[in-house]
Parts: C-alpha cells; sequence; structure tokens
C-alpha cells in the first residue's frame, strides 16, 4: 500500500473512533514531536518528545499567543499547573508532567466539562512553541 492510502486508511478509523479532532489540530503525519494524545473525560493528554522545562516555556508563550490571562503558573521539577482565562470567560488549566529526559505529559482542559477543539489548538501551539511552524 502506499504511503497516501495508509493515511487515508488511518485518518477514516479515527473518525470512527471519533478522535477527529486531534486529526485535525495536528494533522495527518504533521504531529512532529508529539509521541501521543488522547482525550478522555473533558482532558486532553499529549506527551511532548521534549524537555519538561523547555515544554514549560512552550506551554508559557502558547498561553500568552493565544492571549489567555495566566492567573497562576507554578511548577517544580516534576510537576506544573498553569491556570488561566479565556476572553470568553471559560478556564483554561495545563498541568505539565516530567516523564522521562525527552517526554513530557501535558493535560489541557478548558471549562468546566471540557472542550475538544479549544483543547486542541492549544495543544498544537504548544507544538508549534516546541519545534516550530
Amino acid at each position: 500500500m502506499n504511503g497516501k492510502r495508509i493515511m487515508a486508511l488511518f485518518a477514516c478509523c479515527m473518525l470512527l473512533a471519533g478522535c477527529a479532532a486531534p486529526l485535525v489540530f495536528f494533522g495527518a503525519g504533521t504531529a512532529a514531536g508529539v509521541a501521543g494524545y488522547k482525550y478522555y473525560e473533558g482532558v486532553l493528554n499529549v506527551t511532548y518528545k521534549a524537555a519538561y522545562i523547555d515544554t514549560w516555556d512552550a506551554a508559557n508563550r502558547a498561553a500568552r499567543d493565544l492571549r489567555l490571562v495566566v492567573t497562576s503558573a507554578k511548577h517544580d521539577l516534576t510537576a506544573g499547573k498553569i491556570v488561566a482565562k479565556r476572553a470568553d470567560g471559560d478556564r483554561v488549566t495545563l498541568t505539565l508532567e516530567y516523564k522521562s529526559a525527552n517526554e513530557t505529559l501535558v493535560g489541557i482542559r478548558v471549562g468546566t466539562l471540557g472542550n475538544k477543539d479549544a483543547s486542541g489548538t492549544i495543544a498544537e501551539q504548544i507544538r508549534k512553541e516546541l519545534f516550530g511552524k
């Protein structure tokens, strides 16, 4: 099978499984630096192939670039949390967790119940901050 057919098959499987938002935001095959992701119970969890402190800095830059108003940003050597508000008043919570020297797990929740599309936008902005456009 050629590459295009494989990607088309993958896209169809993602749509049938209800995973279209991450596919749209990360693009089929353009998620450089993303080791994995899942959306569960209102939280988009993304594992980035980047050091924890680099991911922390990228998450803060992404919040600024997306014009989120950061109300709290605290971290230690292995975990951190950024709380912000969107222009529409929805609360945004980013939790970061050290996984290994070159992997960081980021949990993104927008609003009380979660917003898959908005979370995907934030995840993509963090990816761009880490790895470029």
